[in-house]
């Protein structure tokens, strides 16, 4: 039988744009619509999905397609075995309202093919192309769950946000038992917010300025607070009974909704105030919904619903399930959905906002990020919008069952924290706010992760931030008495978020007194919202030390720093051109892309292909990063560009640099650890330093240093190797890393050192072939070969785009340790 979806009568009512009635354009021919349903997307469109030749570890897979202009009454969703649509056996959702659908049961493994359609004047279907897709037979089913089923869930009473019922009851039964510290700390941080003063509704922002950022970022820090007591005297008289904590908050939700949501406080004109304000104020009001009358409540309600239309506004003007890469309409969506399971029983229009924020959920969230679960827009936005996230997320399988946590997205993106923003790390990087380390936000969302996944590894992250409960929902309702902290020790060292273009490196991830570690970033997403012009950058820490870094500061989003310094290429420890010129800022297509990775237990690899993200200025930026176990990275930088320029290799760090310019050797020291990055070509290097910013921060910040290692002339290629060794120092026990030789055999670029009985060779030929003599040799087809060798023979490897690996050591006979059919990466672990 064919899956038909109720049309959402709501989002259908809405405008494309102003005026679009009286200005609706002719009706649309067969032609026309053929060629708006086949059209390329735009770069900030998402693209055709399941996409043709795909495979889809989900059953069933989100169908995403472009939308049309103007926006018919609905599509006609066609998936079938067969790629004939034989009416007898296709699935058919037909009245569609929107440009993405998951239906709501499994469609089986096996191959698939779909097509999508619009009906014309006639009522004739024109289609799309048919795009042909394969559910793996270990597909997870995920299917989209029945609104009406969730809707009947709902209770009618109030609270229906995260203490529905009966669990109400639990947690203010463990209130007295394994909550009782962090209740009564609750209370006592209620108590200090009853009667302080409320800020008043803020002014309209300036025109736009540099004085308007600023006064944007002011009104943020000003409001948020009081917003924030709103919420906590609320859970206070929730969990505790304690009438006092109740009036607090009702005197606050009164004061806050009493602001005209169309004045200064419009979503449209200032939206971060109108955004605290409902995701506190909502929440406050569910839990204090007792303590209103009828007048009361009909003077706070019609103020939610009409910014909560805002929200739905703002999604459906977009919109957001075909542009979703705008970081605070991202918020919109849980904050709707939170709305929707508040006031379900009471309002109509809750019903279709909530089927259109599970499409969504079910769908295209979130805009940055794959199935493997990296973030683009860096760590302190993860904590941020997965806090966010996993409010919804919480509040939906508190009230209905429904596990939006069991998407794959939400079981790996934990990963993506624990790996390049360990507890212990002293910074950030990449994305907005990384000039500090992780928050005790962190430590919450990943203690909430840990319990709603039941994942142990991840409860070691809070465990040792040693952060502390959080006092808002998601710390008193997700509790699991039985989850204990697991070391990562026995985890994968490395590893690769290709989705976001991300990779990690760890020595030894579970020990910051031990571990060194590299973060390589190169994003398809490009240099947008919260992210830079940072594509082949890599960031180092050793021995709970920021060493490498990405500079800059975060005054406020757009700011003259923000803009000029943070947003540039030569901020970061990647290759500028010319005196500072750059990757593309602010464009999706200033890409780039992690094209390969391999990891073992002595050799990581990566390789990241930045060449789109420079707009032409390079027509090649290959990146080579390969970790030697402990400590050790090397860099082989491929550059090529389509006229003689100056490359720029650019490193930063919190400390003045040391720099042997005759050595070409830079040492970068931070308390007692040390990074020493030796330059080994090419050769005739120019460096400088500064602990200048260009322009400065607005509000303050430590001095960085920023060196530059320039080709002594222009060319139109170059290649730089550069060996980079984390050690200590200046205990006494100093542990400075043996000397590196240099060596060059035929095509080959390479260097070797020995570390006790082991000897370490690494070696690059552009073109592939790598042959060198002597008593430790080597013969293979590769671009790059590693070789650690152990007393009786013994040795460890890793072969980059090779066939081959021939090795002998002195009194043997050349054997082979890899042979392969056609070139690939690999190690021998």
């Amino acid at each position: 039988m064919p899956h038909r979806i109720a049309i959402l009568a709501l989002l259908l009512s809405l405008p494309i744009a102003a005026n679009a009635a009286e200005q609706r354009p002719a009706p649309a021919t067969a032609a026309s619509l053929k060629r708006a349903l086949d059209r390329r997307p735009r770069v900030d469109e998402k693209p055709f999905a399941p996409a043709d030749g795909s495979t889809s570890s989900i059953d069933p897979p989100a169908f995403v397609w472009l939308p049309v202009a103007p926006r018919p009454r609905g599509y006609v969703l066609a998936v079938s075995h067969s790629a004939e649509f034989p009416s007898s056996t296709t699935i058919v959702a037909d009245n569609v309202p929107i440009s993405v659908h998951v239906f709501g049961k499994t469609l089986g493994p096996g191959e698939w093919h779909w097509r999508v359609g619009v009906r014309g004047g006639d009522g004739a279907i024109t289609w799309s192309k048919t795009r042909g897709f394969t559910i793996a037979a270990a597909a997870q089913a995920w299917p989209l769950p029945a609104i009406d089923v969730l809707a009947a869930r709902i209770p009618r009473q109030h609270p229906r946000l995260f203490f529905p019922g009966d669990e109400l009851v639990r947690v203010r039964r463990e209130c007295s038992r394994s909550l009782r510290k962090d209740y009564e700390r609750l209370l006592a941080e209620a108590a200090k917010r009853i009667g302080e003063p409320l800020v008043a509704e803020p002014p309209r922002l300036l025109p736009k300025s540099v004085a308007r950022g600023a006064q944007y970022a002011d009104i943020i820090r000003s409001t948020r607070p009081t917003m924030d007591g709103m919420q906590l005297c609320a859970l206070a008289y929730l969990l505790s009974g304690e009438k006092r904590f109740g009036l607090e908050a009702k005197r606050r939700l009164r004061h806050f909704f009493s602001w005209d949501p169309h004045g200064s406080t419009d979503l449209f004109h200032n939206d971060e105030p109108a955004m605290w304000m409902m995701q506190r104020g909502t929440r406050a009001y569910d839990w204090t919904y007792d303590l209103f009358t009828a007048e009361e409540r009909s003077k706070i309600e019609p103020v939610l619903k009409v910014r909560y239309e805002q929200f739905l506004k703002r999604l459906t003007s977009m919109p957001f399930e075909s542009r979703p890469y705008s970081s605070h309409p991202a918020r919109d969506v849980g904050f709707l959905g939170e709305g929707a399971i508040a006031f379900m029983p009471e309002w109509p229009e809750a019903r279709p906002w909530l089927q259109y924020v599970l499409s969504i959920y079910w769908s295209v969230y979130p805009a940055w990020a794959q199935e493997d679960g990296g973030w683009q827009e860096g760590p302190s936005y993860w904590e941020a919008y997965m806090g966010l996230a996993l409010h919804f997320a919480t509040a939906l399988e508190k009230a209905t069952g429904a596990r939006l946590i069991d998407k794959p997205f939400f079981h790996n993106t934990p990963y993506y924290k624990l790996y390049t923003n360990p507890p212990y790390a002293r910074l950030s990087p990449f994305g907005d706010n990384q000039q500090a380390g992780p928050q005790g936000g962190s430590g919450q969302v990943m203690s909430a992760f840990a319990v709603l996944l039941h994942d142990p590894y991840l409860q070691w992250y809070p465990e040792v931030q040693k952060s502390r409960r959080d006092l808002g929902p998601l710390g008193f309702a997700l509790l699991d008495a039985k989850l204990t902290a697991k070391s990562p020790a026995d985890l994968p060292q490395a590893r690769l978020f290709a989705g976001a273009g991300l990779v990690a490196m760890h020595d030894k991830l579970a020990d910051p007194r031990q571990n060194a570690y590299l973060v390589l970033r190169s994003s398809p997403f490009g240099s947008i919202s919260h992210g830079h012009a940072d594509q082949n950058a890599f960031a180092i820490e050793a021995f709970g030390e920021a060493l490498a870094i990405a500079s800059g500061y975060y005054p406020w989003y757009g700011s003259p720093h923000h803009q000029h310094w943070v947003w540039e290429t030569r901020s970061v420890n990647s290759i500028t051109l010319d005196g500072g010129q750059g990757q593309t800022t602010r464009s999706p297509e200033s890409r780039g892309r992690i094209a390969q990775f391999v990891s073992g237990a002595r050799y990581d690899y990566a390789l990241g292909d930045a060449t789109a993200a420079y707009g032409g200025r390079l027509t090649k930026f290959y990146r080579h990063v390969i970790h030697i176990r402990p400590a050790r990275f090397l860099i082989i930088d491929e550059l090529e560009a389509p006229r003689p320029t100056t490359f720029e290799w650019r490193l930063h760090a919190l400390e003045k640099m040391t720099i042997d310019a005759t050595r070409q050797r830079v040492l970068i020291q931070r308390g007692k650890a040390r990074l020493a990055a030796d330059f080994i070509t090419p050769g005739g290097l120019r460096f400088e330093q500064t602990d200048q910013f260009d322009p400065p921060p607005e509000r303050g910040g430590q001095n960085q240093w920023h060196l530059v290692a320039s080709t002594p002339g222009k060319t139109a290629s170059a290649q730089f190797m550069v060996a980079l060794a984390a050690y200590r120092g200046g205990d006494g026990n100093q542990t400075a890393p043996p000397a590196l030789r240099t060596v060059a055999d035929g095509q080959a670029m390479g260097v070797e050192w020995d570390e006790g009985q082991t000897r370490q060779q690494i070696f690059f030929a552009a073109a592939g072939g790598i042959h060198v003599g002597g008593h430790f040799a080597i013969d293979s087809d590769a671009r790059i070969v590693a070789v650690a060798r152990h007393p009786q023979g013994k040795a460890e490897w890793l072969v980059v785009d090779g066939t081959k690996l021939l090795l002998s050591s002195p009194g043997q006979t050349p054997r082979s340790v890899f042979s392969a059919a056609r070139p690939g990466t690999k190690t021998n672990d």
